[in-house]
């Protein structure tokens, strides 16, 4: 067996047990397996790189080694402090995917979809912020700008993609797609809606966006 091949089945052994401790609400195993998935994911990344490591990357799996660290320790009105390190992740990623935009033509189809799409978006931030905006008002700034981010990056990304199909683009455009999920049920579970399967959906998507991220910064680089 190949080395990328035992570090890809690492990391989705970690990814799998994290989230089956979720489920079944098992500390321990939490503690062993969550705490290993970056590390696993940047062996990956090691052994399927054809030039030199990018800083960049490395440093956004950092800042989300943070975050879930933080999630573990399980503190008392973390949303707050979770969203820093993911935020700052976002700002590298979208540094990224400006970078990407600006290599291309200009193109009208891929700009309305893209506005579209940004929009939409926004229109799902205004609903959920109307939801919580109450019982939460301490987080509304901070949900707004981080949402403005993160609508920005996949408006960008889906830009790339309709603009030029590539398969770069395409991971990028699947690492967005299950950030947002990842996020909006996050926020739909922690206050509005306690129904379990929106933890554990999000939680999934949020571990398994890794890979997605892996492929685009190794394709990007080629």
């Amino acid at each position: 067996m190949k080395t990328r091949q035992v570090a890809l089945i690492l990391y989705l052994i970690a990814c799998s047990l994290s989230v089956l401790a979720s489920i079944i609400d098992n500390e321990l195993l939490m503690l062993i397996s969550k705490p290993a998935i970056i590390p696993a994911i940047i062996y990956y990344y090691l052994t399927i790189k054809k030039s030199s490591v990018e800083p960049v990357y490395i440093a956004v799996l950092l800042f989300n080694f943070v975050g879930d660290t933080i999630a573990l320790l399980r503190f008392e009105n973390q949303t707050l402090l979770l969203m820093i390190p993911f935020f700052m992740s976002y700002v590298l990623i979208l540094r990224c995917i400006i970078i990407d935009v600006l290599k291309l033509k200009w193109d009208r189809t891929g700009g309305f979809i893209a506005v579209a799409i940004f929009l939409f978006l926004m229109y799902v931030l205004s609903e959920l912020i109307g939801m919580f905006a109450d019982t939460n008002p301490e987080l509304v700034w901070p949900v707004i700008i981080y949402g403005i981010f993160l609508g920005g990056l996949s408006s960008l990304s889906v830009y790339c993609y309709a603009t030029k199909i590539s398969v770069h683009a395409f991971f990028m455009l699947m690492f967005v797609l299950t950030s947002v999920v990842s996020d909006v049920f996050y926020m739909l579970f922690e206050f509005i809606y306690k129904i379990s399967f929106l933890n554990y959906f999000e939680f999934a998507a949020q571990l398994f966006s890794y890979y997605f991220l892996v492929k685009y910064f190794v394709l990007r680089s080629k």
